[in-house]
């Protein structure tokens, strides 16, 4: 990258007046490598491995409830890793080689990259810890988990109604998390070109510091202390039943 096209893509941003040109030079390059090419080598890596799984998952003597959520979680995967691999294209690649970010980044970042990834990503949180929910009552409730025997037993009734109850409040829960992440940015068209431009809502402290505690709350604490617990009661219940077997 040329020291002119830093220089255009630094002029607005006022953290950057302390560095050199060089120094801005290495920082993009770095980016460039770091946030283009390895992420975007191990989305590709991450979809492919996702689309196997699937693949192998999806066989009817492999139908059952557990598999279906895993299913799920690797969709949840896939959709993410497409959008970041749109968004490091808008946002490193084309800047990199021709110094501003295309229009169609600009439209499509508030609408559908930005929340998107959001979404997804917490999509793919809450789907573990639904999993993991799955998993207890599967051993603590196991006449509630009779297997569906024949062709026709992932079609049934009952299967969609109990992946249902695991998998939509995930997509619900999400969605409404996310919802003030399409109201941060918007796109609008300025003297013949695309403006992103950042809303006021970004800039509230309160808006700010009550997301960042949600977040951390909900896609953090919650989600390891949920599947802690859940995993350690699965746990001493094998034990348990292993040595009530063994006559211990």
């Amino acid at each position: 990258m040329s020291a002119d096209t830093v220089m255009d893509n630094c002029s607005n941003c006022s953290s950057c007046t302390f560095l050199t040109v060089e120094e801005q030079i290495f920082l993009s390059n770095v980016k460039f490598w770091m946030e283009g090419v390895i992420q975007l080598s191990l989305a590709v890596v991450g979809v492919t491995t996702n689309l196997v799984s699937i693949y192998i998952l999806s066989r009817k003597e492999l139908s059952n409830t557990f598999n279906q959520l895993l299913i799920t979680l690797a969709v949840f995967d896939i959709l993410y890793l497409i959008i970041f691999f749109i968004d490091s294209i808008g946002q490193v690649f084309i800047p990199y080689c021709t110094g501003q970010y295309p229009a169609w980044y600009k439209l499509l970042t508030p609408c559908i990259l930005y929340p998107g990834k959001a979404i997804f990503l917490t999509c793919s949180i809450l789907m573990m810890v639904s999993i993991g929910v799955e998993r207890y009552m599967a051993v603590y409730y196991p006449f509630s988990r009779i297997p569906l025997n024949g062709s026709e037993g992932y079609r049934s009734h009952c299967f969609k109604k109990r992946l249902f109850v695991y998998i939509f409040p995930v997509i619900f829960f999400s969605i409404f998390l996310n919802i003030f992440k399409f109201l941060e940015s918007k796109a609008s068209w300025k003297e013949g070109s695309v403006q992103l431009e950042i809303r006021q809502i970004r800039y509230d402290p309160v808006y700010l510091v009550a997301n960042s505690w949600i977040r951390f709350l909900v896609l953090g604490v919650m989600p390891v202390t949920v599947i802690i617990t859940l995993n350690s009661c699965i746990y001493w219940a094998v034990r348990r039943a292993r040595l009530d077997r063994s006559g211990q």
